[in-house]
Parts: structure tokens; C-alpha cells; sequence
């Protein structure tokens, strides 16, 4: 287990000036990073990776998911992450900040509508070749976009074709899910902003159900109609996912974990982590050490 905390990196934090995007050929991008990248870290920016090859896994948050070729992975910020070991990536990356997209209120509801962001379940898009040459040439116009970085519009034209790009792809995904059939999913979206917000603070359904003005029934009836499970069993998810990174990425005493996690007892924060991990947070910790 690394010694401190996990690393987490930022893009252009200290330059708002700047233009909060960029895009990386991947297998370049990986000789420089490779010592970097191949250990959990996390960023305070969204990465876009499209493997253009099959090259083994990529791991977010204690899952491996296989690179397939064409598989383009939507890493949010805060997610731990990390790649293989190896030296034979092929494909695109692509870095940038919220406030690249986010300028004004309807851009912040356009942001959140992406469930290529809010999917934990599956964080990638396997493209069919069907559409392979859609996001191909919006990928060639950002490239060619990228290097006019003086010239007048330039973020404005980046922006537009990020957005474009994703509204693509979540139309494809709405499609092949039928997500069009279900009901209006907005209030499921407020509630992940809220929950990923408000989770260590021990807030209770009914809590979630107020702020989002409906009743405990129907809240629980969007986020099972969403994801098939339970808002209790969301927050818990939530919960133990933020104890499994504090497990395995710090060296902080238990004690301060369930602290940090809203658990003023950290013999119940025990009790809550063995009943829904099978094993104890010290456990949990040697078993990955």
C-alpha cells in the first residue's frame, strides 16, 4: 500500500486563464506519465480515454473493465483510477475542466443530463462501427481545433464539439437502452449530485426526498427504476466505496475514517463495513496492503 495519501492530480489549476482543454495522443501520453498513471490516483478534472486497441484492463474504483478497441472510458473527477503496466496503448485522451463546459446554468443541467459521467455501473461506450465515423471526424475537428489556441473562438469551438460529441453518444446510449421509455430521469440526476455531495454526513432518505420536494415512495421509485436498487442501499453503496479509497489509498487511522465518513461511533462504522464488505475495514486494508 503507497505510504500517505493517494495522489490526486489537477489540469491547469493554478492557470484559469488558460483553456481548460487538451487532448493527448494516448500512447505518447503514457511514456511520459507511465509512472504516474499506472498508480491509483485521482484527479479534480474529467478524463475521456478511447483505447484504440485491445490492450488488457483499465481499473476505476476497485473494478477492472477490459479495453476493447473503440471503448472509450468517461473517467469523473474524484474517481480513483489507474492503467496497466504496460507499454502498448493505442488511442486518445482527453482532459479538461468543468468550467470548460460549464458557463452558465443551462450548461450545468446540459452537463449533468450525461449519463457517461454518472454511470458507475458501466463508465465506458462501446462504439458500433456504425458510428465510428461520426465520433471520428468530431475527434479530427477537435484536433485540428486544438492548435489555434490565439485564434478568436477557439475554446467556444472546442466546447461546441465536446458537447456535440457526448450528445451523440448519449443518444445511442438512450437508444440502445430504451431509456426513452422510462420517466423523466432529471430527479434521479439531482439526487446523485446530492448524494455524491452530502454522503458522509450520514443524511437519511427522507432527508434526500426533502430536498428534492417528493416523497420518500417516488424517490425510491426512480432510483430503483434507474439502477434496480434501493436509495438506502445507494447511500450505503456510496458510503463503503468512499471507505474502501480511504482504506487502500491512506494510511489514516480507522478511527478517522468513520470520522470523516459522519460514523461518531467507529464501532458501528465496523459493524456497517462488515455487513455489507464480509470483512472488517482492518481486514480490508491487509488483504489489499
Amino acid at each position: 500500500m503507497k505510504e500517505g495519501k493517494i495522489e490526486t492530480y489537477h489540469f491547469l489549476k493554478d492557470e484559469p486563464k488558460k483553456r481548460q482543454f487538451d487532448i493527448y495522443d494516448l500512447a505518447e501520453y503514457q511514456k511520459l506519465n507511465y509512472e504516474h498513471s499506472s498508480k491509483p490516483h485521482s484527479h479534480s478534472f474529467y478524463q475521456i480515454i478511447w483505447f484504440k486497441n485491445n490492450s488488457g484492463n483499465h481499473f476505476i474504483d476497485f473494478e477492472s473493465y477490459n479495453i476493447k478497441e473503440d471503448r472509450i472510458f468517461f473517467v469523473a473527477k474524484n474517481q480513483v483510477h489507474y492503467f496497466e503496466k504496460r507499454s502498448d496503448y493505442s488511442g486518445y485522451l482527453i482532459h479538461f475542466n468543468e468550467s470548460f463546459l460549464l458557463s452558465n446554468e443551462t450548461d450545468i443541467n446540459f452537463f449533468f443530463t450525461y449519463s457517461i459521467f454518472n454511470n458507475k455501473q458501466e463508465p465506458f461506450f462501446q462504439t458500433p462501427k456504425s458510428l465510428e465515423h461520426v465520433l471520428i471526424n468530431y475527434l479530427s475537428q477537435i484536433e485540428n481545433e486544438v492548435v489555434n489556441t490565439n485564434e478568436f473562438g477557439n475554446s467556444d469551438i472546442l466546447s461546441n464539439l465536446l458537447k456535440s460529441m457526448f450528445l451523440v453518444i448519449e443518444r445511442e446510449k438512450k437508444k440502445n437502452a430504451e431509456i426513452n421509455q422510462k420517466p423523466d430521469n432529471s430527479n434521479y440526476l439531482k439526487f446523485r449530485d446530492l448524494l455524491e455531495n452530502n454522503f458522509h454526513k450520514k443524511w437519511t432518505v427522507s432527508d434526500f426526498a426533502k430536498e428534492l420536494a417528493i416523497s420518500t415512495k417516488t424517490l425510491n421509485s426512480i432510483v430503483k427504476s434507474e439502477i434496480g436498487i434501493t436509495v438506502s442501499q445507494t447511500i450505503s453503496d456510496r458510503i463503503i466505496l468512499e471507505a474502501k479509497r480511504k482504506l487502500t489509498h491512506s494510511n489514516s487511522y480507522i478511527n478517522q475514517i468513520a470520522f470523516d465518513l459522519g460514523f461518531n461511533d467507529p464501532y458501528y462504522f465496523t459493524k456497517f463495513f462488515k455487513k455489507h464488505v464480509k470483512c472488517s475495514p482492518a481486514d480490508f486494508r491487509n488483504s489489499i496492503s
